[in-house]
């Protein structure tokens, strides 16, 4: 019955879902703009077995990070990774709790570059960019919703995980509807996006706001620095003097509901930081539950 649920919006439009060993992907369209994107759904192992528990969700970007197509197997590396680690790591003790995964991919009939530039950007520098603030309401007033409605999710403790473009995304909820998630990991984002518009957003916020509830982990390769690349033929963004100067940002205006943290990873690259970062944001934010969230 609560595959059912949230299967609807797929048997609409004429898509049925399917099973990645678990994973069920769900087409959910956009009522505004009328793009139909498909939702991954992960199960925490043990969530047949608990049937009045309700459970944390970590809702990830570049769910479908690979899809060109819409077949299942395009949705694998992505899915699989968060899964391995999360699982990893609550085996080994070090998560109060698995959550249940939801995978954000990319409009149908999209390839990967056009959509995610669209919807994970916040300003429109250029044409095709700036629909943060579109894919942030759809998922807010679409997603989250048919995902709390179907499931035993718990919205005192959503989570979200951006990485890259994923991760600017992030702080752009984090900076202008920060109460949609309790935690926010966001992976080597890219604050330089646009002039690092970023920080004229977070400066906005400061203007109207004296608090901010919200968990914030970032973490960044130690090898993103600014460094000549051949390939090209300039140099690369410094990453992680973005993050350094976003954390300092946020730590100054004393926000006494805010906790923010970050971690540069040594020897780590944009996609090499992807395992032990996220295993140290995730570990730190179900690892235990800050007094103000229980």
């Amino acid at each position: 019955m609560l595959l059912c649920a949230i299967s609807a919006p797929a048997e609409a439009a004429g898509t049925p879902g399917c099973d990645l060993g678990g994973t069920h992907i769900r087409s959910i369209p956009d009522p505004v703009s009328g793009r139909s994107y498909d939702v991954e759904i992960t199960l925490p192992s043990d969530y047949q077995a608990n049937p009045t528990k309700r459970f944390a969700v970590l809702y990830y970007a570049d769910g479908g990070h690979l899809a060109a197509s819409v077949t299942c197997l395009s949705k694998e590396p992505r899915r699989q990774e968060a899964l391995r680690l999360v699982r990893k790591l609550h085996r080994e003790g070090k998560l109060s709790d698995e959550p249940i995964l939801v995978g954000l991919s990319y409009a149908r009939g999209e390839g990967f570059a056009v959509s995610r530039a669209r919807d994970y950007t916040p300003v429109a520098d250029k044409p095709g960019y700036g629909g943060a603030g579109a894919f942030q309401a759809y998922l807010g007033r679409t997603v989250i919703p048919a995902i709390e409605d179907s499931y035993r999710a718990d919205p005192r403790r959503r989570l979200f995980w951006g990485h890259s473009y994923g991760g600017l995304l992030g702080a752009r909820i984090l900076l202008t509807e920060p109460g949609l998630f309790r935690s926010y990991i966001l992976g080597s984002p890219s604050f330089w996006f646009a002039d690092h518009a970023i920080l004229s957003i977070e400066a906005d916020y400061a203007k109207t706001h004296r608090d901010l509830k919200a968990d914030v982990l970032i973490y960044v390769g130690g090898d993103e620095i600014s460094r000549y690349d051949p390939g090209r033929q300039g140099n690369t963004q410094d990453m992680v003097a973005d993050v350094r100067t976003f954390e300092k940002r946020l730590k100054s205006r004393g926000f006494p509901s805010l906790t923010i943290r970050s971690l540069v990873v040594a020897g780590k690259n944009h996609r090499t930081t992807i395992p032990p970062g996220f295993s140290w944001a995730i570990t730190s934010a179900l690892g235990g539950l800050p007094a103000r969230w229980r």
